[in-house]
């Protein structure tokens, strides 16, 4: 049960970083003058080409996609999976939190924040074992040691 728990609150995690990504996208377009840069091609100084659309939306979509592989994946890959992603998705959006600092819109910092507080969380969440699989691991391994001795015996 407490490894259902731990999913879950890892998948809730990822949810809230999506959910944060599609927000932060919203604030990007209400800053001062960003519809006009997006009719010249160009949004928060960077163009819209084929890699910054395939970029924006891998932001929603693959923290997503891992909130599902959370639940699906055993629980030793479904960690590291998420202590990968957690790691790569957290840092670029610390990174992102000081492109944002002094924006008009001033929630867009404090969303980033939130959004890359929520990715090292991830990480945080992944490396803490639930209490009953190291009790489990605990049990495995010493009955696997008195196996050991009984044969040696």
């Amino acid at each position: 049960m407490r490894s259902l728990m731990w999913k879950l609150r890892i998948a809730t995690l990822w949810m809230f970083y999506a959910v944060g990504m599609v927000l932060l996208f919203l604030l990007v377009l209400m800053e001062p003058g960003s519809v006009d840069q997006l009719r010249t091609g160009q949004i928060a100084q960077m163009a819209v080409d084929s890699p910054a659309t395939l970029m924006m939306p891998a932001f929603v979509l693959v923290p997503l996609a891992v909130a599902f592989l959370t639940f699906v994946l055993s629980d030793t890959v479904a960690r590291w999976v998420n202590v990968v992603a957690g790691a790569f998705f957290g840092a670029m959006m610390v990174w992102d939190v000081f492109e944002h600092w002094g924006a008009a819109v001033i929630a867009a910092p404090v969303v980033s924040e939130l959004v890359a507080l929520s990715g090292l969380l991830v990480v945080v969440m992944a490396l803490m074992k639930p209490k009953d699989e190291l009790a489990e691991t605990e049990a495995e391994a010493k009955a696997g040691h008195r196996r050991h001795h009984t044969l040696a015996a």
